[in-house]
């Protein structure tokens, strides 16, 4: 067995095993983010075990975090995937920051935050290798056909609610790229940063946000993770200007916004629950659970 890190020429060697590994998830769409896209601060890398001509297995690393792994089922039961796992946590120690490893929710660039409840075999096979269960992610998603609350009409009323306010809410210019990302840091996340940065280079930009006096006080972003997609987030409003109907207001132009994605409504490793069922009768879709490695 031979291990290589992946050459942009051999995506289509491994696209096949990634599909077989992740059934409930759109790989073909995603797949060159994964494994070629950013990585925000963290060190990346993928590799990839080679049996002949044939891959077998693929490892793909940010920092500690390992964002997606398979083995081809072909191969299983041979320790394809013991040999990757021992090459990830040294290439932790020496590359990648330290740390335990943990699976799936690296911020910023993931498949899923975490794996689906669904793949017993997958997570019992982690399990056997030194990992536990540390938390549960879930994924909800707001019907977008017949749903009075995601409407061009609905849109436009929460629109000019925010106006008498005293608010403009629009979707974001290319040269507000920089403000917004600066808030964006300050007042939430580095990460949702990173991600605010990648919605702003869609054509156009999948990022809408709410101005007051010209600044920007609240944002709210779609394609920022797993392009593509529809997904929505990441999404935030400074604290000083919630109670105003921005965050419903921005919510709705997303969805209007992804309504021919395939899986436009999907709302990512939510938070804030009560909001999302409240402004845009969400539901729950997906659950994952995240492993990191024992002490």
């Amino acid at each position: 067995m031979r291990v290589a890190a992946l050459a942009r020429e051999d995506l289509g060697a491994v696209q096949g095993i990634v599909e077989a590994a992740f059934p409930f998830d759109r790989v073909p769409i995603v797949i060159e983010e994964k494994l070629f896209g950013p990585n925000g601060s963290r060190a990346g890398t993928t590799l990839v075990a080679w049996d002949g001509a044939q891959a077998a297995g693929v490892i793909s690393m940010a920092g500690r975090w390992i964002k997606l792994f398979a083995v081809d089922p072909a191969r299983r039961g041979r320790g394809v995937g013991s040999q990757l796992l021992d090459l990830a946590r040294t290439w932790v120690r020496t590359r990648g920051g330290g740390g335990k490893l943990r699976f799936m929710d690296h911020p910023g660039n993931y498949l899923t935050p975490g794996l689906d409840v669904r793949e017993e075999a997958g997570r019992a096979w982690v399990a056997s290798h030194g990992f536990k269960v540390v938390s549960e992610n879930i994924n909800m998603r707001v019907p977008l056909v017949g749903n009075p609350k995601v409407t061009e009409e609905h849109g436009a009323a929460l629109i000019e609610r925010t106006k008498r306010a005293g608010y403009e809410v629009r979707r974001a210019g290319r040269g507000e790229r920089d403000v917004l990302l600066q808030m964006a840091s300050a007042a939430f996340a580095p990460a949702w940063a990173f991600e605010l940065g990648r919605a702003m280079e869609q054509d156009p930009p999948s990022v809408f946000a709410a101005f007051r006096h010209g600044h920007p006080v609240a944002f709210a972003a779609h394609d920022a993770n797993n392009s593509g997609l529809g997904w929505f987030g990441p999404a935030g409003t400074l604290t000083a200007h919630r109670g105003h109907g921005l965050g419903e207001a921005l919510l709705i132009q997303c969805l209007l916004d992804v309504r021919d994605k395939p899986e436009g409504g999907v709302i990512a490793w939510i938070g804030p629950r009560h909001f999302y069922e409240g402004a845009a009768s969400a539901v729950d879709d997906r659950r994952f659970v995240v492993y990191e490695e024992t002490p």
